[in-house]
């Protein structure tokens, strides 16, 4: 099974891609400032395996140990999907 990274998941546009790549087969690692599983519980719920990260996308350590987080949960990361607000108000 393939896993893809969301970074920004939030309510909107990163909830639709983590579901429809959910759908497909992908474990979905949620990635967002604060590591609140209500998402990754929802997806859960319809049968697709997704859990919640906390990283802060400006802080390259943060960053760097949600990847390491994700990896030993999931084994491997075969996507990555960046989808932040700072980049569409940039």
């Amino acid at each position: 099974m393939k896993t893809i990274a969301i970074i920004g998941a939030g309510p909107g546009l990163g909830f639709s891609l983590a579901k429809t790549f959910g759908k497909h087969g992908f474990r979905i690692a949620l990635v967002s400032r604060t590591q609140d599983n209500q998402y990754a519980e929802q997806f859960n719920e319809m049968g697709i395996e997704a859990k919640g990260f906390a990283a802060d996308i400006t802080n390259k350590m943060q960053l760097t140990a949600a990847f390491q987080q994700i990896r030993n949960t999931f084994g491997t990361i075969d996507q990555v999907e960046f989808r932040s607000l700072m980049e569409i108000c940039q």
